[in-house]
């Protein structure tokens, strides 16, 4: 099978502790929902046709440098679109944003203003009634996740492709 390419999204990734706990939340909607299943996320940026390999050496640069950042949750959310139908919204950081940016400047891409920080749950269009329903079922949400990762990853939405091609950590904090 040929597959193209839809685009590069870059992914901010969790703690494998934060990870853990998402993705118990995520079985739970999933059980129930049936979506598409893909790898627990917040999208940072895209799509973007290409990233090059000076582009790559960049973030990589970049996560070099900086360490993990806290980002808040806010509340679980659902909405009439199949790429956020339930999700847990998460405040937009002046941390999130700087990351966002670099991201942007890095790629010579401008910033796109519409950036709605959330972690997906499912994606596919549901019935909001039976969304609320599993809203109120779902776990009390921790107050923050720790992003210590970013990734890059191809998209075929077509396909429902997801495929991380690149991963970069941020530094880890230094132990006195």
């Amino acid at each position: 099978m040929n597959v193209i390419n839809k685009g590069i999204w870059i992914w901010c990734e969790f703690s494998s502790k934060d990870s853990d706990y998402l993705i118990k939340i995520q079985d739970i909607v999933q059980n129930k929902l049936r979506g598409p299943k893909f790898k627990i996320h917040l999208t940072l940026a895209g799509p973007f046709q290409n990233i090059d390999n000076s582009s790559l050496k960049e973030i990589k640069k970049y996560c070099d440098q900086h360490s993990p950042i806290e980002v808040n949750t806010h509340s679980y959310g659902s909405k009439e679109k199949f790429f956020q139908s339930l999700f847990i919204s998460i405040d937009k950081s002046k941390e999130l944003e700087d990351i966002r940016k670099a991201m942007f400047k890095i790629n010579c891409r401008n910033l796109t203003k519409n950036f709605f920080p959330h972690i997906s749950l499912s994606y596919g269009i549901f019935q909001p009634k039976i969304k609320e329903n599993l809203i109120t079922s779902l776990p009390r949400l921790k107050r923050s996740f720790l992003i210590d990762k970013i990734s890059l990853v191809e998209i075929n939405e077509d396909i429902r492709l997801w495929k991380i091609s690149e991963s970069f950590s941020f530094k880890t904090a230094l132990t006195i």
